[in-house]
């Protein structure tokens, strides 16, 4: 294949041919005549940079897509050499070539994949060639996810654990990490470091009861890592806001994206965590029941035995708290001056400490 591209100006119409022929998405008739790509519209980010791209066919391309989104790895050296150990792009690249196939949730159709892990990070390569969802609805964190939202990204989420049961399926997925490994308990040491810069943004916003969870949270992280690893193990999205989800408004179902930090542990890791920050406070209260009876009738539809709703009742409370490290985290690389940025993170606070003092969640870091 020609030269593996590293970002959206390089990507050519002769390699996109060659990635679509590979993957059978066009026939070997078939070639890319151009592609269309605005390389100043990209999504540029910390992470990498993501674009769509169009395309034009030289002869019957059938129901060849007729654009893509192409994600790359950040360009940046630094980064690529910080988020080597992590192993994020491996993670994300191989769950699309080699897992998703094997979940029930929908993930976008991909068209080429190259992943390339290497011992040198300058010599890894990476590029995910995938379905252009824009025709249906992306969510939005900073309204929150509507009812209807939350119970197909409820039922889609039991559906993907249960295939994942018990680590059934795992056994070759030496790539994804486990939920309370190195990794993850990281995590501990950026809190620490990230929280007098959280207080000094958002720390009037906090309840006193949630500000002394706040403070005595860095402490418990590692254990409550050590707990969501105790639990029945499944393939942990670990980031499943509803930013990353799309809905499709022929039959409401969810589609779910950016699966970079997926891990091996506790299932309720995903649902406090989506329930407590990505539902508007009114819809969770008034619906919280119903939707953790789904979620966990889903479960056992789809087989899982010896799940009580009790157990994964506490579980899930400790998700709810445990999810409060990313609104401290991110005050990292937020951009005060942004006005989305700032709605969302008031939002997440004050859905999530409502949630953990309701919950009496506060319990998991005393």
């Amino acid at each position: 294949m020609t030269t593996v591209p590293t970002t959206t100006a390089e990507v050519t119409a002769d390699w996109m041919t060659e990635a679509l022929r590979s993957s059978g998405t066009i026939p070997d008739g078939v070639t890319v005549a151009s592609v269309i790509a605005d390389p100043g519209a990209a999504g540029v980010g910390f992470m990498g940079e993501v674009a769509t791209v169009g395309l034009v066919y030289d002869g019957d391309a059938g129901d060849a897509p007729t654009s893509v989104v192409v994600k790359f790895p950040s360009r940046d050296p630094g980064i690529r050499a910080m988020m080597h150990p992590t192993r994020i792009y491996e993670r994300e690249h191989r769950f699309y070539r080699e897992l998703a196939p094997q979940s029930p949730v929908r993930t976008p159709a991909i068209h080429h994949v190259t992943c390339e892990p290497a011992d040198d990070p300058a010599d890894e390569q990476y590029l995910i060639v995938m379905e252009d969802l824009s025709g249906l609805e992306l969510g939005d964190q900073v309204i929150g996810a509507s009812l209807a939202q939350a119970e197909a990204a409820l039922v889609g989420l039991a559906r993907h654990h249960a295939r994942f049961w018990d680590g059934a399926g795992l056994d070759a997925a030496d790539f994804i990490p486990a939920i309370n490994g190195p990794l993850n308990q990281a995590g501990q040491g950026i809190y620490m470091n990230s929280l007098p810069g959280f207080l000094a943004v958002f720390g009037e916003r906090l309840d006193p009861a949630m500000l002394e969870i706040a403070h005595a949270y860095a402490a418990a992280n590692p254990r409550m890592l050590d707990a969501l690893a105790a639990m029945p193990n499944t393939l942990v999205h670990f980031d499943y806001r509803v930013d990353n989800m799309f809905f499709d408004p022929a039959d409401g179902s969810v589609v779910v994206i950016d699966w970079q930090a997926i891990s091996r542990g506790g299932g309720a890791a995903d649902v406090g965590y989506f329930l407590a920050q990505n539902v508007a406070t009114d819809v969770r209260r008034a619906n919280e029941d119903r939707l953790l009876h789904l979620y966990h009738d889903t479960l056992l539809a789809n087989g899982v035995t010896g799940y009580d709703y009790d157990t994964f009742h506490e579980h899930y409370r400790l998700g709810v708290i445990y999810g409060w490290i990313i609104p401290v985290m991110a005050i990292g690389s937020l951009d005060v001056s942004s006005e989305r940025a700032m709605a969302l993170w008031s939002a997440v606070i004050e859905r999530t400490q409502t949630a953990v003092l309701e919950h009496d969640a506060g319990e998991f870091v005393r």
